[in-house]
């Protein structure tokens, strides 16, 4: 939970589990550890950067609850007080993602009432009738 931090250690942990292997793998074939790179991906203002900042702890994304604050990839590295080879973690921050075509209008208009697609998108006014 990127908002009240729920979870964190939790799943910092879990990506320390998992590269464990990986990188033991790496060390007996002759190479260096290396730090996890882990993508955080969804739909627009879900709290994808919220997150990425409740796991860093400082704010080193921007993050609004608004549409497209987040415009272009980004990474950015957790520090090694995790405890995972020298490097931390590499989190890549998205852009929100959406299906190329809504089918379902019921889904759409629960996605325009929730601010998540741009209001160009559909009409305010349907979107109102419906809540």
């Amino acid at each position: 939970n990127g908002k009240e931090g729920k979870g964190i250690d939790d799943l910092l942990q879990g990506c320390v589990r998992l590269t464990k292997p990986v990188n033991d793998a790496r060390k007996a074939r002759g190479l260096l550890p290396r730090a996890p790179r882990v993508v955080i991906v969804g739909f627009p203002n879900v709290g994808k950067s919220a997150l990425i900042n409740r796991l860093t702890s400082k704010r080193s994304v921007d993050s609004a609850p608004r549409v497209g604050i987040t415009r272009q990839l980004r990474w950015v590295r957790i520090g090694s007080r995790i405890g995972v080879a020298d490097d931390g973690i590499d989190l890549l921050d998205t852009p929100g993602l959406l299906p190329m075509r809504q089918e379902d209008q019921f889904a759409a208009q629960k996605l325009a009432m929730c601010n998540t697609i741009g209001e160009a998108s559909y009409l305010p006014s349907v979107v109102a009738e419906e809540m």
